[in-house]
């Protein structure tokens, strides 16, 4: 563990601007905010940015190392998040039960859904038409 170490402390700017991209594309690829194009993007860039730090580490093993260290903390943590929301987070309200009249019933296709700020709306209108 000493070595690791000491490889630590020789890393240039390089690797260390490889292994925060690398982190970074991860937590892209994992996540749910892009669409699978850019999540599939993010995966190669991560795989490629994990290769070139574990090539430009001398002895490649401690890259290597250090690649499955930040993979197993980054699976640590979103457990751990995981597991906090579950416990301390909102509880999922029911739903009302559903009349089974109006259930059955097509939709009003004459009738448009009434707009959140509607009758706010209309009044702006109404100003702008004056």
């Amino acid at each position: 563990m000493n070595e690791l170490g000491h490889s630590l402390e020789r890393m240039s700017f390089v690797q260390l601007l490889l292994l925060f991209g690398f982190v970074t594309t991860y937590m892209v690829a994992l996540g749910g905010l892009f669409g699978s194009w850019v999540r599939l993007r993010a995966a190669a860039a991560a795989l490629a940015q994990a290769l070139a730090f574990v090539a430009l580490t001398d002895p490649w093993v401690h890259g290597a190392l250090l690649v499955a260290f930040v993979l197993g903390a980054l699976g640590v943590f979103v457990m751990l998040s995981w597991l906090l929301a579950r416990v301390f987070g909102p509880r999922a309200m029911p739903l009302p039960p559903v009349d089974s009249a109006l259930a059955d019933a097509p939709p009003a296709a004459s009738q448009p859904m009434p707009l959140r700020g509607a009758p706010e709306l209309a009044r702006r209108r109404a100003r702008a038409t004056r």
